[in-house]
């Protein structure tokens, strides 16, 4: 864990040494915050809701994430490729493991950085008024879950591609595609693929306070499936060249 620790440490150095994850977690606050002041004064004064105002920025989290996450992920091999130091990371005397290790963990530290920077919000409304601390941790914890599902595809994909551009690309596409499906309904073969792979409806039950084993299980489960199928395809380009 030490050489994948390190790896870790390299590449959160360089992306937070670098304009674009500053330009991501300036455009997450923007929106987020967007949402939180438009459900304060415009949906609230309506009457239109009665869920806790935090909810709200969770579940938008979720749709913002589709755009913002292929951002910080698409960098994780494909850039490495495209600068010319990936030949190095493969000749160096590093296992495949740490090395897919040692990026997932930076790339979920950057999207937990997203997490932490909703914390604000919650804190404001317990100025104010009584927050409901199970809920929201719950919340968070589905949101992180979350985070860690689209952490391990982005490296999968950019392992795949040779262009950081292209790695955006489908990591959106595959993102757009898990929140869509989400919204298939309940009933025949649509309601059923969405309660097995949807994004939203995976979520949805997290934000309303409830953890659900299974929910917990998808996404740690496709998060382990999608590290082994990035390691295989390191090992892949590794011993091909």
């Amino acid at each position: 864990m030490r050489v994948a620790w390190a790896i870790c440490r390299r590449d959160l150095v360089a992306a937070f040494t670098t304009p674009l994850m500053w330009l991501v977690l300036a455009a997450w606050m923007f929106l987020i915050n967007g949402v939180f002041m438009y459900d304060l004064y415009v949906v609230r004064d309506e009457g239109a809701s009665f869920q806790p105002l935090f909810v709200s920025s969770l579940i938008a989290s979720v749709w913002f994430l589709m755009p913002l996450a292929p951002a910080i992920t698409m960098n994780a091999f494909a850039a490495e490729r495209a600068q010319g130091t990936l030949q190095l990371l493969l000749t160096a005397p590093v296992r495949e493991i740490d090395l897919v290790i040692g990026k997932f963990l930076a790339l979920f530290v950057c999207l937990a950085a997203l997490i932490v920077a909703i914390l604000p919000q919650p804190v404001v409304l317990a100025l104010v008024s009584a927050v409901d601390l199970p809920q929201l941790a719950v919340g968070l914890v589905g949101l992180t879950l979350c985070c860690t599902l689209f952490a391990a595809l982005g490296l999968w994909v950019s392992l795949l591609v040779d262009s950081p551009v292209t790695a955006y690309v489908l990591t959106f596409a595959a993102i757009m595609a898990l929140i869509l499906v989400g919204l298939g309904g309940d009933h025949g073969a649509l309601g059923a693929l969405s309660r097995a792979i949807g994004i939203t409806e995976r979520t949805r039950a997290a934000f309303a306070g409830e953890l659900r084993l299974g929910d917990v299980a998808y996404f740690l489960a496709g998060s382990a499936g999608l590290l082994v199928l990035a390691h295989a395809a390191l090992c892949a380009r590794r011993l091909h060249g």
